[in-house]
C-alpha cells in the first residue's frame, strides 16, 4: 500500500498542494499520482525546467520499501482533501530498479562541462 498525505494553503487566488507518498510494502514500486483539484496542475520548476517526476501533470516516481518522497504542485483551484490520488501502483523487479548510480543523483541534471559538446 502506498500512504499518501496532502496538505493544502490557499495564498493569492494559488492553491499550493505538498504531498508525501511513503511506501510501506515489502517491495519496490513505482507509483502515479494526480491531482484531485479541479483545476490545472502547475509542478515546480528547477532553473526553469518542470522537474522530471512530472510530467502533463501527472508524478511518477519509484519507490523503495519504507522510504517517503515529497512532491508538491500549486494549481488557481480551490482546495480540496485529499489532494492528491493515487492512480497507478506497480511492483518493480528489483532487478530492474537495480542500484543504478543515477537513481542516486540529488540533482537530475548533468552538469556543465560533462560532454565534449559543451567544451
Amino acid at each position: 500500500m502506498m500512504q499518501v498525505e496532502t496538505d493544502c494553503r490557499r495564498e493569492n487566488g494559488v492553491t499550493f498542494v505538498r504531498g508525501a507518498v511513503t511506501n510501506t510494502r515489502t517491495t519496490i514500486h513505482r507509483a502515479r499520482l494526480e491531482s484531485t483539484l479541479d483545476g490545472p496542475t502547475w509542478p515546480p520548476k528547477r532553473d526553469g525546467t518542470v522537474v522530471p517526476e512530472w510530467r502533463d501533470g501527472v508524478w511518477e516516481a519509484t519507490i523503495r520499501p519504507g522510504d517517503t518522497l515529497g512532491l508538491g504542485f500549486a494549481s488557481p483551484a480551490a482546495p480540496k482533501s485529499p489532494a492528491l490520488t493515487v492512480t497507478d501502483l506497480k511492483r518493480v523487479d528489483s532487478e530492474a530498479a537495480g542500484d543504478n548510480p543515477v537513481d542516486s543523483l540529488t540533482d537530475w541534471a548533468p552538469p556543465r562541462g560533462i560532454s565534449s559538446v559543451d567544451n
